[in-house]
């Protein structure tokens, strides 16, 4: 057994390369085949070596040893880092690593085996991608195995760095290029995926002749082409039925001038098992080229299966002049979505049965509303030239988010919505308007919080009400005073670590996340967690307590307004929502599978950019009211927004931070400059989702999935412009 020499090592290689766009290129390999490790440093507890399977050497790592080798890099904007680990022994958390980051920054998880697959043998590869910060930048590349027993085991091998394939993005105008007719005719599906504007109008696009309306039935045909890009649980591994095979979308559409608009919007749950469906509005119009038919397509995602990861696509087709429809071809190359993200693109077949729907007319009306109803909009761009003293590069700023993980992004300013992003791998997405959102954690504030807020309105006093009394499965023993704000400011005095993530990581690792019912979220919820301290006084992050304050506000609702009503449509729909108005996508949430139906409330909601504009600026600029009245409990919101001095919250996580009724708060003194603290509210959704709600009136979102919440230099530069302190 070869022993690596414990240094620290600044510089193994120089890669001086230049990615290009159509193929990536390797800067570096490593497979050990030479019978060396020179570069690589050893660390941790536990033993790194080489050792010989078969004729294959690969690096051995035990217990919570690393190895771990710098590269300095010039040339490429991004590096894809990649390798493969067989394991041996690994328990419940345990897994194997590979990690990377420039400088002194952390380590970013690139990929990761665990428990079920250490059968000792089998290589399973996969890897990420990390923006180059600047030329001579030293990628540091780890591995680690991450496991505290003797005999567990990682072998690693195949370790490579290569410039990340930049593609470059091409405007959605323009002469048709691809998927003429004829080729959606023929029901073959693409080589490869497409460029965006293969599913938007081309130049000299005309209206659409006739209207469209009635059923569409569109079942995907023939295996996919899929290409995995990051899988950081494995799904592959855990053979999921059809989890490369889109569910059969079925909609029944209404034609209002040349959009297609679905009687049935957001989220819908299917018996798949991987995947439920998002269709929004879509687009009709006329080529040239299609010989007199009507060219259609649409905006859709698939959402996974009890979870809020949200992978967005494109599908079209065309229509003759008999109402006869081609096959379809369908693509996605965007998601949010931090630990599974793919390409996949194929061909469908598709059922076209024209008819009256059911309340077409008010379909078509409530569209017209929706779309009238909107904030404002202009391209980020026209920040600039309307207000000149705010740095728009400042937001999504690449050194903060990068380019590669963001979804969308926008900044609203005295009620106009700014609005950048929806880029996606092949082009801009041809919807943005569209784009389907997750809200992850963000429905902590703006559901579990304003939903509380709204109780507290309706019933004065119930904040104060104690959790045992209308949650049956939570004991009077140990929540006996735990009130339903003390859950909602996760500070229920029950706990097993207040280090970071560690109780919400036992969530993952118990299963409450994937569970179905209710009788199973509520039993985990309720009885995860030892009783520690007294309520009220210390913050743990949990998603669980505020599955347990939805379980105990739809009993409280229940007894009150009687057995039908419903805290996600009484609460937050139908007086906050539908007021601001909100899209109708925003109007279903995630739900346990059964008879209950108990939305997730923690998790689970669905949004357009619209939305979050208006969420943002609702609780920001417009303090909770609108149409002229207040929605929600005024002291309870302004608690939130660190407007009420003698309610500031809990420290979460360290000093810099707090969180009240549902909202964080982070002390951005130092980035706008002031003399004294300046808590500026936020909210927050996991692998990279934020809405930072500015003293200043000024909002700032984005939705993306590398991991990233760096939003100092938006503060910075709205302090600038507008006086924050």
């Amino acid at each position: 057994m070869i022993r690596l020499s414990n240094i620290i090592l600044a510089t193994a290689a120089i890669l001086a390369a230049a990615a290009t766009a159509a193929r990536a290129q390797v800067l570096f390999t490593e497979d050990f085949q030479d019978g060396d490790a020179d570069g690589w440093s050893a660390g941790g507890d536990g033993d790194v070596g080489l050792t010989q399977y078969a004729g294959n050497v690969s690096m051995r790592l035990t217990k919570s040893a690393t190895a771990t080798i710098g590269l300095r890099v010039e040339g490429p904007p991004r590096v894809a880092i990649s390798g493969a680990f067989a394991a041996q022994d690994l328990e419940r958390r345990d897994g194997c690593v590979l990690e990377a980051a420039f400088g002194d920054d952390a380590f970013v998880e690139m990929h990761r085996i665990g428990n079920g697959q250490d059968d000792a043998v089998t290589l399973h590869r996969g890897g990420g991608e990390l923006n180059v910060p600047t030329a001579g930048a030293v990628l540091r590349v780890r591995l680690r195995a991450d496991s505290n027993g003797d005999d567990d085991t990682c072998w690693a091998d195949d370790i490579q760095v290569a410039s990340a394939v930049v593609r470059e993005s091409r405007p959605l105008g323009g002469p048709r290029e691809a998927l003429f007719a004829v080729d959606l005719r023929s029901g073959a599906a693409p080589a490869v995926p497409l460029p965006t504007n293969a599913f938007a109008p081309a130049d000299g696009a005309g209206r659409p002749r006739g209207s469209l309306g009635g059923r569409l039935t569109i079942k995907p045909t023939g295996a996919p082409g899929f290409r995995v890009l990051t899988d950081r649980f494995g799904f592959l591994q855990k053979d999921v039925p059809n989890l490369r095979r889109p569910p059969e979308i079925i909609i029944d559409v209404v034609q209002s001038g040349d959009r297609l608009v679905p009687a049935v919007r957001g989220l819908t749950r299917t018996d798949h098992a991987a995947w439920d469906v998002i269709v929004d509005v879509g687009r009709a119009w006329r080529e040239g080229a299609d010989g007199g038919a009507t060219r259609v397509a649409f905006p859709f995602a698939l959402q996974e299966r009890n979870a809020n990861c949200t992978h967005n696509g494109l599908l079209t087709f065309v229509i003759d002049r008999r109402g006869r429809p081609s096959n379809a071809v369908y693509q996605i190359g965007s998601e949010t979505c931090a630990y599974f993200q793919y390409d996949i693109w194929g061909a469908a077949s598709v059922d076209y049965t024209p008819g009256e729907i059911v309340e077409a007319e008010a379909i078509k009306a409530a569209y017209g509303r929706e779309t009238s109803g909107r904030m404002p909009t202009k391209p980020i761009a026209a920040l600039r030239d309307d207000h000149p003293g705010l740095d728009a590069a400042a937001f999504a700023n690449p050194a903060d988010v990068s380019p590669a993980a963001l979804t969308a992004f926008g900044v609203v300013v005295d009620g106009v919505h700014y609005r950048g992003g929806c880029e996606t791998r092949y082009g801009p997405y041809p919807f943005c308007a569209e784009i389907a959102l997750p809200s992850y954690s963000v429905s902590k504030s703006v559901f579990a919080g304003l939903g509380l807020m709204r109780l507290e309105k309706l019933y004065p006093g119930v904040k104060n009400t104690l959790i045992a009394d209308h949650v049956p499965q939570c004991p009077k023993r140990g929540w006996r005073d735990v009130t339903f704000e003390n859950a909602l400011d996760m500070a229920t005095g029950r706990y097993r670590s207040t280090e970071r993530e560690a109780d919400e990581n036992a969530a993952v690792q118990d299963g409450f996340f994937i569970v179905e019912t209710h009788a199973e979220k509520i039993a985990r919820a309720c009885g995860m967690y030892p009783r520690k301290s007294a309520p009220g006084k210390t913050w743990v992050y949990h998603t669980t307590d505020h599955y347990v304050l939805g379980s105990a506000m739809q009993s409280f609702l229940r007894e009150k307004a009687g057995g039908d009503a419903d805290i996600h449509r009484d609460l937050i729909v139908e007086p906050i929502w539908r007021t601001l108005p909100l899209s109708p996508v925003a109007e279903r949430t995630r739900r346990t599978r059964d008879d209950v139906g108990q939305p997730y409330v923690g998790w689970g909601l669905t949004f357009l950019p619209d939305d979050y504009a208006k969420l943002a600026d609702f609780v920001n600029a417009g303090g909770g009211r609108v149409g002229g009245g207040s929605q929600v409990d005024a002291g309870m919101l302004a608690a939130a927004m660190q407007r009420a001095p003698d309610d500031a919250g809990l420290s979460a996580g360290g000093p810099a931070f707090r969180y009240n009724n549902g909202f964080w708060a982070w002390n951005a003194a130092g980035a706008a400059g002031c003399d004294g603290a300046l808590w500026t509210p936020f909210m927050s959704g996991f692998g990279g989702v934020s809405v930072v709600l500015m003293r200043n009136g000024v909002s700032y979102y984005y939705v993306s999935d590398g991991g990233e919440y760096a939003w100092a230099r938006a503060v910075a530069a709205s302090a600038r412009y507008r006086e924050m302190c």
